[in-house]
């Protein structure tokens, strides 16, 4: 088993580049959608997020409103912190059960790209065989979170709220730079694919 860690800021299209990887075999571990399940009603991790930052953060039916809890700490870099200091554990936790689960499926996990922002916050640097960094300029980030339905204010937050740019690519073995179009990304994948060995995808209709 290969594992890749895919990282990169808000916007610079890493959610693209690991749906690329998938078509040919790749297993991908999105931490965003593991998320989303950890943040179910009445789940561990919802019960410590509803203590610590109130019933305000839930949406109808009990689940958390991210959106809500978005607003709560991307104005409030203390909140943040203490947030990610609550979630990171569940999340990297989860992330590697569902690795474990693939390791005892043969044939299935030749590839596992790990899809996470906070690859190196959450601890799975270690684990990884090789980093691939998606970045994009700031700009271009900008337009694509605005394009989706953000607003520009809340856009520009969460952008800020993350490392810099550096950062992602001091740890990054590959690099990928996607200012272009999603077609233009499609093109620069069949040099991307070449990054990695036939043998390596599993070629499973998934």
């Amino acid at each position: 088993m290969k594992i890749i860690g895919l990282t990169g800021p808000i916007g610079a299209g890493k959610n693209e580049v690991a749906r690329l990887l998938k078509r040919p075999g790749a297993y991908v571990v999105d931490a965003d959608l593991l998320a989303h399940e950890l943040y179910k009603k009445n789940y561990r991790l919802w019960q410590t997020l509803v203590k610590k930052f109130g019933s305000g953060i839930l949406k109808r039916g009990g689940g958390i409103d991210r959106r809500k809890l978005g607003e709560i700490v991307f104005n409030d870099p203390k909140k943040l912190k203490q947030l990610n200091k609550i979630v990171h554990p569940y999340l990297k936790e989860a992330i590697l059960k569902e690795i474990d689960s693939c390791k005892s499926s043969v044939g299935r996990c030749q590839l596992v790209v790990i899809n996470a922002a906070v690859l190196k916050e959450i601890g799975l640097i270690p684990i990884v065989d090789e980093v691939w960094v998606v970045t994009a300029s700031r700009p271009t980030r900008l337009k694509r979170l605005i394009g989706k339905g953000m607003s520009k204010s809340a856009a520009e937050k969460r952008i800020k709220a993350q490392k810099a740019d550096t950062e992602y690519l001091k740890m990054a073995d590959k690099i990928i730079k996607n200012n272009g179009s999603l077609a233009d990304l499609k093109v620069q994948f069949q040099t991307i694919i070449m990054w990695v060995k036939p043998q390596d995808f599993s070629f499973s209709k998934r």
